[in-house]
């Protein structure tokens, strides 16, 4: 099938139930398919406007707002004698991705769990869309901010099943067929139709991680946050995950920040970079912030920048 034609279809996902009480996910697509239509079994499925799946549910306005915002923010472990940082702002507006870079302790991955609200900061404040985090619930946090973590249990759920879970923080009553929409997407977009009835639990590394930030897409936040999103997995679905993530960032105005050891990718996918080293700012700002001498400094190792066809990269 061209990708043509692929453009002026609509896909679906729909649930069946059989007479023996037996339900399934079905995925369909098909043009046309925004209109009330029937399916064999005399099944019919009507889509009003409300529930043609749009590339994003929430209405943003200009590119570059504020979306996410880290106020001179500290953090201290209880009975810690040294904060893990002091003072740090870190901004992410919408349409930007911002890798946060650093050696082992320098306290991004802290970092990323205040702007989550996993943690609480000692000092400072952490804002999504103008309001302190430090005044929302748990449910009104996840409606705008997404976190796919480095460490996650592993459920034996299948993947749809899964990925559905991101329409948790939306859902009031029952799961609408715009949710079903909105999962069948983010399912298309990491390419997972094959594995919906598959269990997560038997799903290889790579192939889950791939679950979890389709699960974190459904969810259809104004921030996403993700540790090391490509850790588990090879080149080849470093790229393509890296690639949609951009993507999805600039299509639907996301802020995406992300934690992520690989400088390369950072430097070939992200925008805006905050670089730390023991829980100090090195640099901060656009790809211009990002030179050999910043990164040298950071990592404690010489380091250059050159450029390969266009492209910066870092060697060692």
């Amino acid at each position: 099938m061209s990708a043509e034609n692929r453009e002026h279809e609509v896909l679906h996902a729909h649930l069946h139930e059989h007479a023996d009480g037996n339900v399934h996910n079905h995925f369909h697509r098909h043009e046309g398919g925004d209109q009330p239509h029937d399916h064999d079994g005399g099944i019919m499925h009507v889509h009003g406007d409300e529930e043609v799946l749009p590339e994003h549910a929430h209405v943003h306005g200009a590119a570059n707002r504020l979306i996410l915002e880290a106020e001179k923010v500290s953090f201290s472990y209880p009975r810690s004698a040294k904060p893990v940082f002091e003072d740090i702002t870190l901004e992410a507006h919408a349409g930007t991705m911002t890798a946060i870079l650093g050696n082992n302790g320098a306290g991004k991955s802290t970092l990323l769990n205040l702007l989550a609200h996993i943690e609480s900061p000692t000092a400072g404040v952490v804002r999504v869309c103008e309001k302190e985090l430090s005044s929302m619930g748990r449910r009104e946090i996840a409606q705008h901010i997404a976190y796919v973590t480095q460490q996650q249990r592993i459920p034996h759920l299948s993947v749809y099943d899964e990925v559905l879970l991101g329409r948790k923080p939306h859902v009031s009553w029952s799961i609408t067929e715009n949710d079903r929409a909105v999962v069948a997407a983010a399912i298309e977009r990491l390419e997972l139709e094959s594995f919906v009835d598959r269990y997560c639990d038997e799903l290889s590394g790579g192939e889950r991680q791939k679950v979890y930030i389709a699960r974190a897409l459904a969810q259809e936040t104004e921030a996403l946050l993700l540790d090391e999103p490509t850790s588990a997995l090879d080149p080849k679905n470093q790229m393509e995950v890296l690639r949609v993530i951009r993507e999805i960032t600039t299509q639907t105005s996301l802020a995406t920040v992300m934690v992520i050891h690989d400088i390369n990718l950072a430097l070939r996918f992200c925008d805006r970079f905050l670089l730390m080293r023991n829980g100090e700012v090195i640099a901060r700002g656009g790809l211009e912030a990002i030179t050999g001498e910043a990164l040298s400094t950071a990592y404690d190792m010489p380091m250059r920048i050159v450029d390969v066809d266009g492209i910066k990269m870092v060697v060692m």
